[in-house]
């Protein structure tokens, strides 16, 4: 059975202001803003959603396939993916870009200020006849799709070919839901498995459908909205499952919580677990993830995860 994990592969470029912005920005003068801050900490991360949720599948002993576009500066990335059994064919190259990057600044306050270079991510990778071919050999309707916020081309695609081939997928439109129309939308949920979004995301998605929350649950199998520190809301089969944090060792960078989360949700469909499980199953992902500075910096063994899931609910995971 392939996992195929489409998104994007990025570098974050993470820096830390010693100070507060407040204290530099004048409200009244905001129309004119020119500020420039000193820097203490820049640390360099492999990053991306698609990167991201197949690299706590590789912690849980998944072999996921990543379907991305990457530049000329993927190889020390590429090298890192290899080392934890992240399969890298279904990635295209583009020779004329570079990666796509993420700078984030934070501040005392834990406020950010971001920008985002698309780079490669311009190009969709299924323009790519190679990368296209090699996604088509790998889907049957055994195959398990997550279709995360990457190049808008490459997600209309694939949930063509996913509807195609009758494949369970995820749609976790995340910062690409601004972008797409009611209308993509409602042809990208048309045969979706699961929407996974935060709260905020689900009022996007109903005001741009221009429907309510009961049709949308009548047209999905499974509706999965995140709620931060609050835990989750898992919507299947017509029944409504509250579902708990795990509570984490300390809070260092919750960046990365949302994708790891996600690769629980994964390992719910592998397993055919009931959303109680999985839901603790993904909780506990996102735990170990927020216990690190960057998202792909934290590392568990299968036996430490499910030690850990013991500890949190006193329930044994069959794993």
């Amino acid at each position: 059975m392939s996992v195929l994990v489409s998104g994007s592969v990025a570098y974050d470029r993470i820096m830390d202001f010693p100070g507060k912005f407040v204290d530099h920005i004048l409200p009244d003068k905001i129309h004119k803003l020119n500020v420039s801050f000193g820097l203490e900490k820049l640390s360099v991360e492999f990053g991306g959603t698609a990167g991201n949720i197949a690299y706590t599948l590789s912690l849980l002993k998944q072999r996921p396939y990543v379907v991305s576009q990457v530049g000329t500066d993927f190889a020390e990335y590429r090298q890192w993916m290899n080392r934890h059994h992240v399969y890298t064919r279904t990635i295209r190259t583009v020779r004329s870009d570079v990666c796509a990057t993420a700078h984030i600044i934070t501040d005392l306050s834990d406020n950010q200020i971001a920008g985002f270079h698309f780079g490669a991510m311009k190009h969709s990778a299924l323009a790519d006849a190679s990368v296209k071919r090699r996604v088509k050999q790998l889907i049957t309707p055994s195959t398990i799709g997550i279709l995360g916020a990457g190049n808008l081309t490459d997600m209309l695609t694939l949930v063509k070919l996913y509807q195609q081939h009758q494949v369970k997928y995820i749609v976790d439109p995340g910062q690409q839901l601004v972008w797409l129309t009611g209308k993509q939308l409602s042809t990208i949920l048309r045969g979706a498995y699961c929407l996974i979004v935060n709260d905020y995301e689900l009022d996007l998605v109903l005001k741009k459908m221009k429907i309510t929350l009961p049709k949308l649950l009548h047209t999905l199998p499974q509706l999965i909205v995140t709620l931060g520190g609050k835990g989750a809301t898992w919507y299947t089969a017509g029944k409504r499952y509250r579902l708990p944090i795990a509570q984490p060792k300390r809070v260092v960078d919750p960046t990365g919580a949302g994708d790891a989360y996600r690769s629980g949700v994964i390992m719910g469909m592998l397993y055919n677990w009931d959303p109680a499980v999985a839901g603790r199953v993904a909780a506990v992902c996102a735990t170990y993830a927020i216990e690190q500075y960057g998202t792909q910096n934290h590392h568990f063994t299968v036996d430490q995860f499910k030690k850990r899931y013991y500890k949190n609910f006193k329930t044994k995971l069959a794993l």
